[in-house]
């Protein structure tokens, strides 16, 4: 029988608890990634034992995207008015998630993207923040503002991309103003949709 080692303040609450156990899971995955990460590991760090981590989480899996989860927050939605500032506040949001005090990046990060986590991360988290994405797109068509035909993927993804590559990869902070210039620069030319992808939309619409 695996018996919970107690702190020396005291048996910890179960919120406590949680939190080291999440806490020293990030530790980990940014010094070690995931590969290499192992539940024995984070009972001793958290100073616990496995099962209350299993209890918890069910798998290694469970366990990271618990963890991606307690490190990043959807935010509200923007609704200013005004598309570019809309987009900005969604881009800084999605800069916040990935900021050294989330994650600590580098194979923290890394670990978001494996193939196991990624799918249940999609559903629970990074739908979500396209959908806020794909809104704001939406209604700066419905104000005439964007075309018709605009893709919203490639907007979102250049300024989601921006964020990854420059922040995440290569470790260097972006500037509020680089933003602007960048959601300034596709909403003045919008990137358009393919025709086959136009037809195919066209062709939902029909059915529906």
């Amino acid at each position: 029988m695996v018996v919970e080692l107690t702190a020396p303040q005291g048996r910890p609450t179960d919120e406590d608890l949680t939190r080291r156990i999440l806490d020293a899971t990030a530790e980990l995955l940014y010094e070690q990634g995931y590969a290499a990460l192992r539940i024995e590991q984070v009972a001793r760090a958290a100073q616990c034992g496995k099962a209350a981590i299993y209890r918890r989480y069910g798998d290694k899996v469970g366990l990271v995207v618990a963890t991606v989860r307690s490190r990043v927050a959807l935010g509200d939605m923007p609704d200013t008015g005004n598309t570019a500032d809309d987009l900005l506040q969604h881009a800084l949001q999605n800069q916040r998630n990935q900021s050294d005090n989330a994650l600590g990046l580098g194979r923290a990060m890394q670990a978001m993207f494996e193939p196991d986590v990624f799918p249940i991360l999609w559903t629970e988290f990074f739908q979500q923040r396209r959908e806020q994405g794909a809104q704001i797109i939406a209604r700066a068509v419905a104000r005439g503002e964007l075309p018709d035909d605009v893709d919203p993927d490639v907007i979102l993804d250049a300024i989601a991309g921006l964020t990854l590559y420059r922040q995440a990869v290569k470790g260097i902070r972006i500037d509020e103003h680089h933003y602007r210039a960048v959601i300034d620069a596709l909403l003045s030319h919008p990137p358009r949709r393919l025709p086959a992808e136009t037809a195919r939309d066209t062709e939902r619409k029909d059915h529906s």
